[in-house]
């Protein structure tokens, strides 16, 4: 099955990921691949789901050579790290993949992990997209996705419902 995340920038798509990761692990399920954090000076942090080793992926500042996009400049060591955190997540019951978006549909940052998923590898995956991206993506995933849109009302109940989901668990009330 896969479980599309999206929503508007900080609704809360990392922390149901998280959660989801969390109510899986309780049910001795594998968890792989990679989420993604902000650090307080606004750079972003990429997390290898399975170790909890995190390398820097992004900054606001120009002191990575690799892409650009937006306001960021994109470590390309981070990249890699992530890529392998998702190569090697691809064997769990469950893949994350947060997030994908304007490097990915340009070829570049996490750009080969809707292969990953397609290639289905991984009996579940849940991936982070972007509400304005979501259609973008969808031809590239080439799976039925069930997509769920998280908003501050629904942040703290989506990820049992997602759970229960992928766990085929019932959520709890």
């Amino acid at each position: 099955m896969l479980v599309v995340v999206t929503g508007q920038i900080g609704a809360g798509k990392t922390t149901v990921c998280q959660q989801v990761i969390d109510i899986a692990r309780d049910n001795r399920c594998t968890c792989g691949g990679v989420i993604t954090r902000k650090t307080g000076d606004g750079s972003i942090l990429v997390v290898d789901v399975r170790s909890g080793n995190s390398m820097p992926l992004a900054s606001l500042r120009a002191i990575y050579r690799g892409p650009q996009t937006g306001k960021y400049w994109f470590n390309p060591m981070g990249i890699e790290f992530g890529m392998e955190a998702i190569r090697r997540g691809a064997g769990s019951s469950i893949l994350v993949v947060d997030e994908v978006g304007h490097l990915e549909l340009e070829g570049e940052g996490f750009a080969s992990a809707p292969e990953i998923l397609r290639r289905r590898r991984v009996r579940d995956s849940i991936v982070v997209i972007r509400s304005e991206l979501v259609e973008a993506f969808l031809p590239l995933l080439s799976n039925a996705a069930l997509i769920f849109t998280t908003t501050p009302d629904n942040r703290d109940s989506l990820p049992e419902q997602i759970a229960a989901l992928l766990l085929e668990v019932p959520a709890r009330r």
